[in-house]
């Protein structure tokens, strides 16, 4: 399909839902800093209520699903061959299918981001077929070359980079502890994230310690992990969506994670990114973060108790926290920039503006 020579090149991405979830906002990320190299951005989804974060002169087409993949792919079809883009950019497996479909029809180059660790496999010979695959982590990565069976030359290992950000510093954690002690959740109420655990593990810490919990984002678990909560008398108060997620960090003095599983985890860059330590399970790519004495990981199989006294100890050791938070903090500042997250996708998009694919 020819495409004019003067025109800035032009990418087609496209994904679910514009929910608030962590793969939306690397999306959005993305699109924002390809504009400012100089590339045109299409996105294709469902509405939601991140649409009104959509970054300037990114367009944006809701997804047609009346009938299904059928209607998925007459749409994408017209937009491609309105468009004309380099490449479709797949988010999902479902939407990778429909991107291959159309790409095969246009001979438009499919590329795709593995954002997650999955629960469920799915079917392999449809899963992970383009011919350039981001993964969030080194776990994603593994999951797509054991579980899936690609080549690992064919998959490249990008990170994440924070979503919630401020030019203002973060304010230093007490030297001292100062209890009661304020432990953060972040995430969409829903079995992935495990806010009965989180419910679970705050009620434990408070056996040992003086602390108070918040948990930032709704979702359908946000009536039983307030009657659990209400159950255990755990210190938990579910606040809803933020528009402060930087000021409820900088509030803080530990972010919680309880995921059962979790491609690479955003929050807890943007808590590395305010200098709040991070506690959480080793699960998927949140192992790898936090590791390196970037945080505390504990197993998946632990305990409620033994994690609670893991959150409890933690937030009483001021001098572990600073370091963990400190270490963390320069972690963000060398590996999670968006020209260190989002330039080997602009390079393989170059790929296909030279014409070497």
């Amino acid at each position: 399909m020819p495409r004019p020579k003067d025109a800035r090149p032009h990418v087609v991405h496209v994904f679910n839902t514009l929910n608030s979830g962590g793969l939306q906002r690397v999306v959005l990320m993305l699109s924002g800093w390809l504009t400012e190299h100089g590339y045109q951005v299409s996105l294709v989804s469902a509405d939601g209520p991140l649409r009104d974060q959509i970054p300037r002169n990114v367009r944006w087409s809701e997804k047609n699903t009346k009938l299904s993949i059928l209607s998925e792919v007459i749409q994408l079809l017209g937009i491609v061959r309105t468009e004309r883009p380099i490449a479709l950019h797949a988010h999902q497996r479902h939407d990778a299918l429909v991107c291959h479909i159309v790409g095969k029809i246009t001979s438009t180059p499919v590329v795709e981001h593995a954002h997650n660790t999955l629960p469920n496999v799915g079917v392999k010979q449809l899963s992970f077929r383009s011919s350039r695959i981001f993964a969030v982590s080194g776990e994603v990565k593994r999951m797509v070359t054991d579980v899936y069976k690609r080549p690992a030359a064919a998959v490249t290992v990008v990170g994440g980079v924070p979503f919630h950000t401020s030019a203002e510093p973060s304010a230093e954690l007490s030297a001292s502890p100062n209890p009661p002690f304020r432990v953060l959740g972040i995430g969409r109420l829903e079995e992935q994230k495990d806010p009965e655990r989180f419910v679970r593990v705050v009620a434990a810490a408070r056996q040992l310690v003086d602390v108070e919990a918040v948990w930032l984002g709704t979702g359908s678990h946000l009536t039983q992990a307030r009657e659990l909560a209400s159950r255990l008398n755990s210190p938990v108060t579910f606040l809803g969506e933020s528009n402060d997620v930087v000021g409820e960090l900088d509030r803080s003095d530990a972010l919680l994670m309880t995921s059962k599983w979790e491609g690479l985890g955003l929050v807890v860059l943007e808590a590395f990114a305010r200098k709040r330590p991070v506690i959480g399970p080793r699960t998927g790519g949140m192992g790898e973060l936090l590791g390196e004495g970037r945080g505390i990981a504990v197993e998946p199989e632990e305990t409620d108790e033994s994690f609670g006294a893991e959150l409890a100890s933690l937030l009483q050791d001021r001098a572990r926290s600073r370091a963990l938070a400190e270490k963390a903090f320069a972690y963000t500042q060398e590996h999670a920039t968006e020209d260190a997250v989002f330039g080997p996708v602009l390079a393989e998009y170059t790929r296909y503006t030279r014409g070497s694919v």
